[in-house]
């Protein structure tokens, strides 16, 4: 069985020879370029710190580090990832935090400001992203929605689309990928709704009109909605006999709940996930189609189901009312958990290696059985994460991610 088809299976509730695993197949599974350097160097690894992602400060993983840690999924990167900057060509660079090496993204080129913040220009220059001075991650500044209170200022903002560069970008990297690779092949689209729309507006001015605006909100969410179908059409049309998943991205949960009401994201949210994904499987009727959701979100998993997503990424278990038996035996069935095998927030970092071998063994209990499940930590390994707890985490779904455990 190759990686490709144990994915697959997986999705489609079946168990395979053993858990498939993640590691670096989106932007929520990654892994931060600190941390990455020093795994490289614990494994002798002497290949470039791709640095894809600046705004998270995440690597692509080499080949030789997915191999050895067992990964079964790679991404189709977008050629923009975040903050306005194509990944196409790449520069000799250094890293916040240690100063380690790494290749940068050539048309990375921020200012510094008289604090030391580092800025993130658009073609305009008006800055749409700060790292803080001592900071390793970018906070995204720029809401061209902050005073919009009319239709007509919704309609002077772009909305998404896919260029015929990156559509020229994304196929050849997926024709490259399924031909010479037996990965599956996970797309980041960068969709999202919630998320968007707190960027474009600003967080509070956001969820304040979602109550006392709702028709302009809907308004743009339409436009919003209407613009992901468009694209997805486009993409699909040249990735879609290549790509096994596709993901997509809005956090509706925080800690100790949801950010927003049940009934607030059935009333504008649901039908317009449902929407988009209709169009995709209109498209491509067996597309896998993933929704990362952070935090604490038990209330609308059953409406996340029902809007088409079958992959969801990932179980926070930390977050209240988020237990994964429950979650687990409720829904396992209608919808495969893609991470929720360990806490970067808790055990990872504050834990031992024995703590995160316990973690991993147990969840993999909960998770494995019925299919339904790719093992990978819950969120991005962090910058002070040793290599020898990566591995630790990794090894144990090598060694027991496998029938003969989890059944025994």
């Amino acid at each position: 069985m190759n990686s490709r088809e144990r994915v697959q299976m997986a999705i489609n509730h079946e168990e395979t020879d053993r858990v498939p695993i993640d590691l670096g197949s989106s932007r929520s599974t990654g892994i931060n370029a600190n941390a990455y350097n020093k795994l490289k160097d614990y494994l002798g690894v002497d290949t470039d710190t791709i640095l894809f992602d600046v705004k998270q400060l995440l690597a692509t993983p080499d080949p030789q580090i997915l191999e050895r840690v067992g990964s079964d999924v790679i991404m189709l990167p977008r050629l923009i990832p975040s903050i306005g900057i194509k990944i196409d060509e790449f520069k000799p660079g250094k890293l916040p935090l240690d100063g380690g090496d790494c290749m940068l993204a050539k048309g990375y080129n921020p200012i510094t400001l008289e604090d030391g913040t580092l800025a993130v220009t658009n073609s305009e220059g008006v800055i749409i992203a700060k790292r803080p001075a001592k900071g390793l991650y970018f906070d995204e500044v720029y809401n061209p929605l902050a005073d919009a209170d009319s239709e007509s200022d919704i309609d002077k903002i772009a909305m998404p689309e896919m260029t015929d560069e990156e559509i020229a970008f994304a196929t050849e990297k997926a024709k490259d990928f399924y031909e010479n690779t037996e990965f599956a092949i996970s797309a980041a689209t960068s969709t999202s709704l919630f998320e968007k729309g707190m960027k474009d507006w600003g967080y509070q001015n956001f969820l304040e009109n979602l109550y006392v605006e709702p028709e302009l909100v809907e308004y743009y969410l339409d436009k919003l909605t209407d613009a992901y179908i468009r694209m997805m059409d486009k993409y699909l049309d040249a990735v879609g006999d290549y790509v096994q998943v596709v993901q997509n991205n809005d956090d509706f949960g925080q800690q100790r709940g949801l950010l927003i009401s049940p009934e607030i994201y059935r009333k504008f949210f649901k039908p317009r996930h449902a929407r988009i994904n209709e169009a995709i499987r209109k498209k491509k009727k067996d597309m896998h189609i993933s929704l990362h959701c952070c935090g604490s979100i038990y209330p609308i998993i059953g409406d996340i189901i029902e809007s088409g997503y079958d992959v969801l990424n990932p179980i926070q278990k930390e977050c209240d009312n988020m237990d994964p038996v429950k979650i687990k035996k409720e829904f396992g069935d209608k919808v495969t958990i893609w991470g929720g095998a360990c806490s970067t927030q808790t055990t990872m970092t504050h834990g031992s290696i024995d703590d995160i071998i316990n973690e991993a063994k147990e969840m993999i209990k909960v998770y494995a059985p019925g299919g339904g499940f790719v093992f990978s930590q819950i969120h991005n390994i962090q910058a002070d994460i040793s290599p020898e707890k990566i591995l630790a985490l990794f090894d144990t779904a090598l060694k027991y991610g496998k029938p003969e455990f989890y059944r025994g």
